[in-house]
């Protein structure tokens, strides 16, 4: 079995490892994340950091080891020396290396770079947390929700309007109908009555003005037509006119 295996193990229950002559591997809190290459978020969980020693020393790896192999110390740290040995050249040739389940080491500037791989926690504020899958969202809830609420405010806010205009309009329409003196005042009813009636008185006296004019015009018409016939008379009578006036004066 690959040493890596013991290595994490005993990361995981003991929360930390030193590797001799290599690093310190330990453990912190990380938040979620999201993570592109499958298009996921994942949840809060811990994450394996490395600080870099080579004058690290520890035995109780060596110790761990060799009581789950079932060897003995010397082998234990042997074979320990061994891998550790072996990643430090391939990290030199190649300025990278991957062990499988712990992270990727990068070399950079000969400064020594890790990205660790993230574990599951044990916390209590993380446990039962899983990772959510962009896929196994249905995007049609997500349109149809926020169309639906819009259509619901747009459809209230109508209502609203209608009601603001609707009800004031009903109410002036009332006053109108019911409390006309108010909206109109009386004075100007009275007004109105005054005028109409002193224009009537009026239109009676001028009326009784012109029937007088009229018999006037008439009776002077009547005389004037009287005048002439006598005239008439007159002139084509004048002798017996005359004798008539004689005989008058001798009586």
């Amino acid at each position: 079995m690959n040493i890596s295996v013991y290595i994490l193990e005993y990361l995981k229950s003991h929360g930390s490892a030193v590797v001799p002559q290599f690093g310190t591997f330990s453990q912190e809190k990380s938040k979620a994340v999201i993570n592109s290459e499958n298009g996921s978020i994942l949840p809060p969980a811990s994450r394996i950091i490395f600080t870099a020693n080579d004058q690290a020393e520890s035995a109780e790896l060596a110790k761990f080891l060799a009581e789950k192999k079932s060897v003995s110390k010397e082998a234990a740290e042997n074979e320990i020396l061994v891998q550790t040995d072996f990643w430090k050249k391939k990290l030199q040739a190649e300025k990278q290396l991957e062990i499988p389940e712990i992270g990727r080491f990068y070399l950079e500037a000969n400064e020594i770079r890790f990205e660790g791989k993230r574990l599951p926690s044990d916390h209590p504020d993380f446990y039962g947390l899983e990772e959510i899958r962009f896929s196994d969202i249905n995007p049609k809830e997500k349109k149809e929700t926020p169309v639906a609420e819009r259509s619901d405010y747009r459809f209230n806010k109508s209502i609203l309007w209608i009601f603001l205009i609707i009800v004031p309009v009903l109410a002036m329409l009332y006053l109108a109908y019911t409390q006309q003196d108010l909206l109109l005042g009386k004075k100007s009813f009275d007004s109105v009555s005054v005028q109409t009636k002193t224009r009537r008185i009026e239109n009676k006296k001028t009326v009784t003005v012109d029937s007088a004019a009229i018999k006037k015009q008439d009776s002077i018409l009547n005389f004037k037509k009287d005048s002439l016939r006598k005239d008439s008379v007159k002139k084509a009578n004048p002798k017996s006119f005359k004798k008539s006036q004689k005989r008058r004066w001798r009586k």
